[in-house]
């Protein structure tokens, strides 16, 4: 698998040629991270690819978001299973910590998100 890399901005790598390019591994653990960041219904041809964000956000619904964001792991391309899996939500801050151990067919890899 290889796919075009990220920059420190989060946009797409332009100019280096080959190295612009990330694969394997890293490739999968960047689809995972982008994935992680769409909400569903916002792709046009794919109302349901992306994380509920918006109906799993409430008071009480974290173990339903928790679920939401692992069927979303494992619908990623090159993701075989979830080993481990956390998440921390911090209300005040608006922000949520994703850490999980995944094996792909590439081997197994360890994600640290913040969304």
């Amino acid at each position: 698998m290889r796919t075009r890399g990220l920059d420190s901005n989060d946009d797409w790598e332009f100019g280096r040629g080959k190295q612009s390019y990330v694969s394997d591994k890293d490739a999968v653990a960047q689809n995972v991270k982008t994935r992680l960041r769409s909400w569903k219904g916002d792709c046009f041809f794919d109302t349901e690819n992306g994380v509920d964000w918006t109906n799993f956000l409430d008071k009480g619904k974290k173990t339903q978001l928790d679920l939401d964001i692992k069927r979303v792991i494992l619908q990623t391309a090159g993701v075989l299973r979830i080993n481990s899996f956390s998440s921390t939500l911090d209300s005040a801050e608006r922000n949520l910590t994703i850490t999980v151990t995944i094996d792909t067919i590439y081997g197994s890899i360890t994600i640290e998100e913040a969304v």
